[in-house]
């Protein structure tokens, strides 16, 4: 009886020692990916940060204003008109809310686009 209870015990070992083993393995090929995610990362963040700088550089406003000048004609581009931009009527009146603690504008927008629609539109040129 007592060499069977060894036998089982020394079974268990082996059991338990190949068990150990796999998760061993397991924990070293997940080590091997998060490694190599985290120089993917370092990678695509380095290449962000190039592609940052990149369209920093393009969208410097002389380069646009160059562009957008030798390009006019193509792209049916025209200068902007003071009176295009809009005036002071064209601004809601500030209403003081109940408590005082902010404002209060137009309930809605159809508001706001009613009260800039109603002023003449000027000729174009």
């Amino acid at each position: 009886m007592g060499r069977l209870i060894n036998l089982v015990l020394f079974g268990g070992v082996l059991l338990g020692a190949f068990w150990l083993y796999q998760v061993k393995q397991q924990a070293r090929e997940t080590e091997g990916q998060i490694a190599t995610l985290q120089h993917q990362i370092a990678v695509e963040k380095e290449a962000l940060l190039l592609l940052k700088a990149e369209w920093s550089y393009l969208n410097r406003p002389e380069r646009v204003q160059n562009l957008a000048k030798r390009f006019a004609d193509q792209l049916g581009l025209k200068e902007v008109k003071a009176y295009q931009i809009g005036e002071d009527a064209d601004l809601p009146e500030r209403v003081a809310s109940r408590d005082g603690a902010g404002d209060a504008g137009p309930e809605t927008i159809d508001e706001l686009l009613g009260k800039a629609s109603t002023r003449p539109k000027p000729m174009k040129q």
